[in-house]
């Protein structure tokens, strides 16, 4: 074959290499990979799951989104899909976003931020009149009322446990009685050897500690470590136990 015909020849092989393929190779695959949409409705769904288990943890509340800005639907490999929801706050309630960690037969394959506010409604005691600081609560001072438990620290939501308790500071007819205001007997006292429980997540450490402070439920308190000898501002959660807030 002479120059001058080899040249068109060379031409034409060069441009049809270069051509995309579109039935066989690499691209081929990777544009006939299957694939799966998450709508929106699916992310509502995952989400309204977690709140249901949030539920149990707070029987007494009615607990739902209140604004929910969800992202548009986006694709993902087809296989088995599972999500993970996590709140931005441990406590759950004062969340301002929500991380959903999308996962296809066990694989990572999406991670989104959902912004979102909750609204947590329950029965909490108030009071029926002004009370002065030094009262002693009788049923007649206390009721029921519908509360959004976010606008809120420590409230009580039985009345019986208030009965024959002192009033630490002046409250208002319809003020909250947050167990802050209430002199309740300590639940744990100076002295006392307690068990300090940090969570992080999935990791729950517990040690024992001797609580330098008298503490009522929701009080926060000095405890020492007895291991590091290191003192610690805790939560008190029950008789004998606290919680390290991380």
């Amino acid at each position: 074959m002479t120059l001058a015909l080899r040249l068109p020849f060379i031409f034409c092989l060069i441009c049809l290499l270069s051509l995309p393929l579109h039935r066989h190779g690499m691209a081929a695959v990777a544009g006939d990979r299957p694939q799966a949409v998450v709508t929106p409705e699916q992310m509502r769904q995952y989400l309204e799951d977690y709140l249901e288990q949030q539920r149990s943890k707070m029987p007494q509340a009615k607990i739902r989104f209140r604004h929910l800005r969800l992202p548009k639907a986006f694709a993902v490999p087809s296989g088995q899909l599972s999500c993970e929801v996590t709140p931005s706050d441990p406590r759950v309630l004062p969340s301002r976003r929500f991380n959903l960690i999308f996962r296809v037969d066990g694989r990572a394959v999406k991670n989104i931020a959902v912004s979102a506010t909750l609204e947590a409604l329950a029965e909490v005691a108030v009071t029926t009149a002004d009370l002065r600081r030094g009262t002693i609560l009788h049923e007649e001072n206390i009721e029921l009322a519908e509360r959004d438990l976010n606008r809120l620290r420590a409230p009580c939501f039985d009345i019986e446990e208030l009965l024959g308790q002192r009033l630490k500071r002046s409250l208002r007819k319809g003020n909250v009685l947050e167990r802050s205001a209430v002199a309740f007997p300590p639940l744990i006292k100076r002295g006392e050897i307690v068990t300090i429980t940090a969570r992080k997540g999935a990791l729950l450490v517990t040690a024992k500690g001797m609580a330098q402070q008298n503490g009522s439920a929701g009080d926060m308190i000095r405890v020492r470590n007895i291991s590091s000898q290191k003192d610690l501002i805790c939560k008190v959660t029950g008789p004998v136990a606290v919680a390290v807030e991380l």
